[in-house]
């Protein structure tokens, strides 16, 4: 078995991210990273006894998008593998619903990876996240402003409705999946976007994280991996602590749709870490997923507890509202007038 095949074995393993005989979605844009885990996925196919099926979404966002598709299409000919491809126009669609184009983008491609996981009855879709992005994006969220969420970054296995998303090469360096791909003699397609930018992640990854490595810190992308993993196992304790303080400061509110009731004194009793998680949980309650939260956001839900008077409104991203009470606060859902962006 090859060193890559071997450590992606581990992985699925160690952390539980498929099952035997489980039945897999694989996403593959024709680059590299998804080639490098479909190859991968097939190898230990027999080992996991896995069913696996490619998906490719056509972007829309290059004249030469439709080959990537026709290389995808032609790739899962090759592995007699079922394969499903659409194209969507992502520009079109992003520009309409006032998202950016990255997140606009990720929600679209996640909407349709459901909908090929549930068409093909499979449980799992696996994206084929590196090392090399989960330190991208901790640094990229350490520039827009994270809290302990936020760093905790690339998850190896989460819930996406009813199905999970696992990402198999996140212990994986790029520079070990190229020579994968090399020693399998595997073809790819090379994405002329991923030099583009215009695209905050391309600036991290082509001009800031190469001079943190010279200037800095030669071990700069390792340490942000290990500070996410941190990050993550302290966020997953405070996570645990909220949930054992739910029951006696949250309840079900009366009169209001799928609304929820926060106990002010309960509340306020609570350190202010544990606070902000009962507030996001109770969103995720609420709408369905947490959102996105500024550090202003959390101080207006915080003054909104301890000092705003009785009847007062605030309205958060995501279409939730808070409203104050004598002795609670109520959070229910309204109608959305904007969509910002939401993290993965």
């Amino acid at each position: 078995m090859d060193e890559l095949e071997a450590a992606v074995n581990r992985t699925i393993a160690a952390h539980r991210l498929l099952s035997p005989g489980a039945r897999v979605v694989v996403a593959v844009s024709g680059g590299a990273d998804s080639v490098a885990l479909l190859h991968a996925l097939v190898a230990l196919r027999p080992a996991w006894r896995l069913s696996l099926f490619i998906a490719h979404l056509d972007h829309a966002l290059r004249p030469d998008s439709s080959d990537d598709a026709e290389f995808v299409r032609r790739l899962g000919q090759r592995l007699e593998m079922d394969t499903s491809i659409e194209r969507h126009d992502v520009g079109e669609r992003c520009a309409r619903e006032g998202w950016s184009l990255e997140d606009g983008a990720r929600r679209i491609r996640h909407q349709f990876l459901l909908e090929v996981a549930r068409y093909r009855s499979a449980e799992a879709i696996a994206l084929a996240h590196t090392a090399d992005d989960q330190a991208e994006t901790v640094l990229m969220r350490l520039l827009r402003g994270t809290g302990l969420m936020g760093l905790g970054a690339i998850a190896l296995k989460r819930p996406i409705e009813d199905r999970w998303l696992i990402r198999p090469l996140l212990g994986i360096w790029r520079s070990e999946v190229i020579a994968y791909v090399r020693r399998k003699g595997v073809a790819f397609r090379e994405d002329p976007t991923n030099r583009d930018r215009r695209f905050l992640r391309n600036r991290i990854r082509h001009d800031l994280l190469p001079l943190l490595e010279r200037d800095y810190n030669p071990n700069i992308k390792h340490s942000l991996v290990q500070l996410a993993e941190q990050s993550r196992t302290d966020y997953h304790f405070l996570d645990e602590e909220a949930g054992r303080s739910w029951k006696r400061t949250v309840k079900s509110s009366a009169g209001e749709a799928k609304g929820l009731s926060i106990s002010v004194a309960v509340f306020l009793r609570q350190p202010k870490a544990l606070q902000r998680q009962l507030i996001r949980r109770a969103i995720q309650r609420v709408k369905g997923e947490a959102g996105q939260l500024e550090y202003r956001h959390w101080l207006e839900a915080e003054r909104l507890f301890r000092e705003r008077p009785v009847g007062t409104l605030l309205d958060l991203p995501g279409g939730v509202q808070l409203r104050r009470d004598p002795e609670r606060v109520i959070l229910r859902s309204v109608a959305q007038r904007s969509s910002p962006s939401a993290l993965d």
